[in-house]
């Protein structure tokens, strides 16, 4: 299927948003580290880890970056949506033909 410029630009302006995204989060990380070392007490930048890890998983999900993972979540494919009206659209044309065909 062949994609238009303007939908390629729009992935392209995704993935980078997802890049920086990247950068910003480790930035954090990084600095709830340095916290966390000059304060001491129990290791709470796990919570911002795993919460930011969570984010930048399910969003490399969404962007296709990671395919094995979107066949395990399939609804989270930019295209997921797409594919379920048109097959919903084909189902209510197939139930449309057999009707008209009793």
């Amino acid at each position: 299927m062949f994609e238009s410029e303007d939908n390629i630009r729009e992935r392209i302006r995704e993935l980078k948003e997802y890049y920086t995204n990247l950068i910003i989060y480790g930035v954090v990380i990084f600095a709830c580290l340095i916290i966390w070392l000059t304060t001491g007490g129990a290791f709470w930048p796990i919570w911002v880890m795993v919460a930011l890890g969570s984010v930048a998983l399910l969003k490399g999900i969404r962007l296709g970056l990671f395919p094995k993972m979107s066949e395990l979540f399939p609804f989270l494919r930019p295209d997921w949506e797409e594919v379920q009206i048109k097959a919903a659209l084909e189902e209510k044309e197939r139930i449309q033909q057999e009707k008209k065909g009793e």
